[in-house]
């Protein structure tokens, strides 16, 4: 008898070793899937924070780039009428002038027989 009390004996401090051993894992393993999810929450937190930070920052981007655009469609708006002006004028003055270098030529050809070399006149 004596033999089968030391046997059961082991057997059941055997098998509460190896219940508590289980139990201990569990534990550990509880413990590291918390850390697991508290960290992943952290990291999705950080992500989306990111994320959001850099939405932001492009949508300010795209908001001065396209203030950019329009102020340069305007300045070259603004030059392309200057310009279209200084070329209007040019030619305006340009053409009085042939006038007046024809009257000239037509008074000095009669007034005293001046001929011009120039093919156009």
């Amino acid at each position: 008898m004596k033999i089968d009390i030391n046997n059961a004996l082991t057997i059941i401090i055997g098998l509460l070793t190896v219940v508590g051993a289980i139990y201990r894992l569990a534990q550990i393993e509880a413990n590291i899937n918390s850390k697991i999810d508290r960290v992943e929450n952290k990291l999705l937190l950080a992500v989306d924070n990111l994320k959001d930070n850099f939405v932001d920052r492009l949508y300010r981007a795209e908001k001065k780039l396209d203030m950019h655009l329009i102020e340069y469609k305007e300045k070259k708006l603004f030059v392309d009428y200057r310009l279209n002006g200084l070329e209007s004028l040019i030619k305006h003055k340009f053409d009085r002038l042939a006038n007046w270098v024809k009257q000239i030529v037509g008074f000095l050809n009669k007034n005293s027989g001046f001929q011009i070399r120039d093919d156009k006149f």
